[in-house]
């Protein structure tokens, strides 16, 4: 004889045994214990979440002798033995799949007149009912809109959508959730006590992960694993069977993305399909571990109620490798490896696949100059907005009058897809004396990727991401105004540790200290023009006569200008004119 399956054995037998569902089983016990229970119900929810095992306690509950009804279902009387050991006949369990047509459903139609043979209440479960056809559907409707006092109906579903509204009108709907991974983990460790085996932890989270929320799914993968022969189930058998990849090196991929090291991806990548391994598995692994930091950089504390699927371990390990990223690169990596995914189903060499999307995540996006209109205000010195790192490759960083020449350096487009350079070894310029108040935005422009390289260095990623959606700076005086559009931006930018290493090198870069603040918006407002330092602007001038040729000449040696001139096919005449209006 056969051996009994493990989701069979181990199917819940009371309400209190369902796992990971508890909004529907409350509603079901209030709705037994006040006797208010509905003619019809819709179970949905993806598979093996335990809705057939539900209609079943259900069935099991109405029909239970116990005379308290919060005690039903007891597991003790007649009707509910009868109904574990699959013996009840006024438990009627159709499959739509299989028995989808109008004659089925209208012999149903025929039966559901007749009284109970041994229950009080006969309880039809009709499974994947979305397969019905349309004409299997309207002889369904009637039987359903006016059933019989002794009929419930619980129709279950993985596809909700496919079933008429005029059948979800009369039933009452409850949605099965996925089961989280440590519900899952709790209820294979209890299933492996009582049988007298064990797991490794990690053997069991992968389990648990690779059912994706299904608990049947993962009690029939333990029992394929029990046949291993072992006494415990182990991370290296979970990996043979199912083809998953250990939690460690994904760990090492993704500490390798956010460390910038591109050779020991590649090399580990190439480790991994030497082994065998299923590479299209790593890739949605590490999307998955991606998303996780990626939650855990932008929700900050609240990331523990979305990350329900984490370990208190997990999940400090995430929230610390979330350091070392900055999160529009973090998201975009996760983007590109899922597109990869996805291609490598078809692809003819999976592994080279997922190396270019690997090498693609480390390499920012081209980084596009955003000019911006200075506020009209009396004797401020504005410059438009630094979104990203404006300076090309090739050109070192420049300081005005009075500055040190600077260390060379390379932006971050420029670093070769091998191991990246490091921000530790770039080296800001130090001003030899303090820099006019009216050439301190033009420093901050021509330094401006030295300046995020070495913030990244102090600060980590988290600040320099939050530069990098910087929209409009003023100086006055020994103030620096900065306007973010972002809120997160701007409080990161504001906490003291970062805003005091930036003061600290904005002053190295301009020779004297310096004050900075920040403020929200596209464009830096309510600064004072009292008692200026900077320069006088150049007496205003009406748009229509257009700047001198001189200027325009000066013009085409910014650095911004220059981009547009060469990448954005800008006319230097119309340049100079949108230059002059920020400057009038």
């Amino acid at each position: 004889m056969a051996a009994q399956a493990l989701y069979r054995k181990w199917r819940s037998q009371t309400f209190d045994e369902v796992i990971g569902q508890e909004h529907v089983t409350r509603t079901l016990r209030n709705a037994l214990r006040e006797g208010r229970m509905a003619h019809a119900y819709l179970f949905a929810g993806p598979r093996g979440t335990g809705k057939t095992s539900t209609a079943r306690l259900l069935a099991k509950a109405v029909n239970c002798l116990q005379e308290d009804p919060s005690a039903r279902p007891d597991n003790t009387c007649p009707v509910c033995l009868a109904i574990n050991g699959g013996t009840l006949l006024d438990l009627i369990e159709i499959d739509a799949a299989s028995n989808r047509g109008i004659d089925e459903i209208r012999d149903l139609r025929d039966k559901v007149h007749f009284v109970p043979s041994q229950a009080r209440t006969k309880v039809y479960v009709i499974d994947e009912v979305h397969m019905l056809t349309p004409e299997a559907f309207n002889a369904l409707l009637k039987t359903l809109e006016e059933p019989p006092p002794h009929v419930i109906f619980v129709l279950a579903t993985t596809e909700p959508h496919r079933i008429p509204d005029t059948v979800l009108s009369r039933c009452q709907r409850f949605d099965f959730r996925r089961i989280p991974t440590h519900e899952i983990v709790g209820r294979l460790s209890f299933i492996l006590e009582q049988e007298g085996r064990s797991a490794d932890p990690g053997a069991l989270e992968m389990i648990a992960r690779s059912a994706e929320g299904s608990m049947r799914d993962a009690i029939s993968l333990t029992d394929q694993l029990l046949s291993y022969g072992d006494d415990a189930i182990t991370e290296a058998q979970v990996q043979a069977v199912r083809g998953t990849i250990s939690g460690q090196a994904i760990q090492d991929l993704a500490a390798a993305m956010g460390n910038g090291d591109a050779a020991a991806g590649l090399a580990l990548i190439n480790q991994l399909g030497a082994e065998g391994q299923d590479l299209r598995q790593l890739t949605i692994q590490l999307v998955a571990y991606l998303r996780a930091v990626l939650v855990s950089r932008v929700s900050g504390p609240q990331a523990r109620q979305i990350l329900t699927d984490l370990s208190s371990e997990q999940l400090v390990q995430a929230q610390a490798l979330a350091e070392r990223f900055d999160t529009p690169n973090l998201a975009r990596a996760v983007r590109l490896l899922n597109t990869a995914s996805g291609e490598m189903r078809d692809a003819t060499q999976p592994q080279l696949t997922l190396e270019l999307a690997w090498l693609a995540t480390l390499q920012p996006e081209p980084a596009t100059a955003i000019i911006t209109a200075a506020a009209p205000a009396a004797p401020v010195s504005t410059v438009p907005a630094i979104s990203a790192e404006t300076s090309p490759a090739s050109q070192q960083p420049r300081l005005h009058s009075g500055a040190a020449p600077a260390a060379p350096y390379q932006s971050d487009a420029a670093l070769a897809p091998g191991k990246q350079e490091r921000p530790e070894a770039v080296t800001l310029p130090t001003a030899q004396s303090a820099i006019p108040d009216d050439q301190v935005v033009g420093v901050l422009r021509e330094n401006w990727t030295a300046f995020l390289q070495a913030t990244e260095a102090a600060r980590g990623g988290s600040v320099r991401g939050a530069l990098r959606t910087l929209r409009h700076v003023v100086a006055s005086g020994d103030d620096v105004y900065f306007a973010f559009e972002s809120e997160f931006s701007k409080n990161t930018v504001e906490r003291a540790a970062n805003k005091a290493a930036l003061q600290d090198l904005i002053g190295q870069l301009l020779g004297r200290s310096i004050r900075l603040h920040c403020q929200l918006g596209s464009q830096v407002t309510g600064v004072s023009p009292a008692q200026p330092r900077a320069v006088e602007s150049p007496p205003a001038r009406p748009v229509a006569d257009g700047p001198p040729r001189e200027e325009v000449h000066e013009l085409a040696d910014d650095p911004v200008v220059e981009h547009a001139l060469h990448n954005l096919g800008a006319v230097p005449g119309e340049v100079a004119k949108g230059r002059q209006q920020t400057k009038d």
